[in-house]
């Protein structure tokens, strides 16, 4: 494998350096050197394929070609046009690309900084930071989390941006993704000290809507509404506004003990449909499970962050075993720390276990769905990604075999979802193209990425003291 690896990018030729690049190179270790990933054709041999699609099944050992970015065969033997550039899998696993359903990218530059009192707690640091943010800034901390999802093995993120100041700061999570190479969708919210009085910028959400529509270099991202909170006087209007604009909606609620019977209110409304996104829910009930099952709409988890804040424990065994679409997020790495949203999967597999008391209650196979097939499906997206179909997008990430976490065992679902870490995503690409390779992000300078974002953040703590 690592002569071939050398060949490969022997072929590929030498370019120059910079920081903000094309998005195909990779970096050699020390900075010095780029390469490019141009092919159009590439042939993953003979990996251990959960493809998340039940009518395909799963291959012990099979290739997967790709050409101009879709999947176009999957099976044994197979072999492609004669400038196939050849990806040796060795036995490693091939997962789609993951999907996170619930992210606020513009708080990635404030990582950890929810604090240890009331006066240093999340929403009032956040609202304090957000006033300092420009839309050059919001594209950098968007860059910022973005590259940490790829590196995470996340193709496709689900943005709400809650730092809405105008259009410009929410194209800059747009311009970011679209530089990146990711799919992705964007909700245009409010921000942090909006007052109720105000109206909603449907006007600037239509504005951003026509550009967005117009402009190629922004396909595989959508634009929807980030509603405002249930309680919200306006609100039916609002949706009314957004569904005549094709939006789809996500709202936040019934997310702890206070916000109890939120998610019936939105149901007594006639609002719960199959293009709704429900983030936490840690607080629904039976009754309100059954309205999500009833109308189709989806219900996002984020776990780690909803356990920081104290919400509770996400109702993961009443949902599993409920007919609802589930799915999960990052959320914020202000109080997550990090993006690794398959070690998010492993804690919502053990927590349903033990609630259960049960060693076999939820196969990890169930929970990589929310991370995959779900997160399409709440996306609206089911038909292009989300699975390793044939005729879907080229939306993958290869776990490499050979690390000592990560060697042996043959129970592919179990060792994806128990014990990978994030160095063990040997290749993440999107679209059909690779973003990264060798454990090593293409596209970016990260190293110049990390001093940009650390040294914002010391501007702006200047700015708050």
């Amino acid at each position: 494998m690592k002569n071939e690896r050398r060949d490969f990018l022997k072929k590929t030729g030498l370019l120059g350096i910079g920081g903000f690049i094309s998005p195909f190179s990779v970096f050699s270790e020390n900075q010095q050197k780029r390469f490019q990933f141009q092919q159009n054709s590439y042939l993953i041999k003979e990996a251990c394929v959960l493809s998340m699609d039940e009518e395909i099944g799963d291959f012990n050992s099979a290739d997967v070609l790709i050409e101009n970015g879709k999947i176009t065969r999957l099976g044994k033997n197979i072999e492609g046009p004669s400038y196939t550039e050849i990806i040796n899998a060795e036995g490693g696993i091939l997962i789609p690309g993951l999907i996170d359903c619930h992210w606020h990218l513009w708080t990635s530059l404030l990582r950890s900084m929810a604090g240890d009192s009331a006066e240093e707690g999340y929403f009032k640091m956040t609202a304090r930071y957000s006033r300092l943010y420009s839309p050059e800034d919001m594209k950098l901390a968007a860059t910022y989390a973005i590259a940490e999802a790829v590196h995470s093995g996340i193709t496709c993120i689900s943005d709400y941006n809650h730092n809405a100041r105008s259009p410009q700061f929410v194209q800059a999570s747009f311009d970011a993704m679209a530089a990146m190479g990711i799919r992705g969708h964007i909700s245009y919210g409010t921000y942090r000290d909006m007052p109720d009085s105000q109206p909603t910028d449907f006007k600037g959400i239509n504005e951003l809507k026509q550009f967005i529509d117009s402009n190629s270099k922004y396909k595989g991202i959508s634009l929807g509404l980030g509603s405002r909170s249930v309680n919200y006087n306006n609100l039916e209007k609002d949706w009314k506004h957004a569904r005549d604009l094709g939006l789809r909606i996500t709202i936040h609620a019934s997310s702890n003990e206070s916000q109890k019977g939120q998610i019936t209110s939105l149901f007594k409304k006639g609002l719960l449909a199959e293009d709704v996104n429900i983030i936490h829910g840690n607080a629904i009930t039976p009754d309100e499970i059954k309205m999500l099952e009833d109308t189709g709409t989806s219900l996002t988890m984020t776990p780690y962050s909803e356990m920081r804040i104290g919400y509770g424990l996400p109702k993961i065994n009443e949902l599993y075993e409920a007919n609802i679409n589930c799915c999960v997020g990052i959320d914020t790495t202000a109080l997550t720390g990090n993006a690794h949203l398959l070690d998010t999967l492993k804690m919502l597999q053990n927590l349903a276990n033990a609630n259960a008391k049960d060693e076999f209650y939820l196969h990890p196979k169930e929970v990589l769905k929310m991370a995959t097939i779900n997160g399409a499906i709440n996306l609206g997206i089911d038909k292009k990604t989300g699975s390793i179909t044939p005729g879907k997008s080229a939306d993958l990430v290869l776990l490499k075999k050979s690390d000592i976490n990560f060697s042996t065992g043959n129970k592919p679902y179990h060792l994806a979802i128990e014990a990978a870490l994030q160095e063990n995503i040997d290749m993440v690409m999107a679209k059909g193209k690779i973003l990264k390779y060798d454990g090593k992000l293409t596209g970016i300078n990260a190293k110049d990425l990390i001093i940009q974002a650390k040294n914002r953040f010391a501007e702006m703590e200047k700015e708050i003291n």
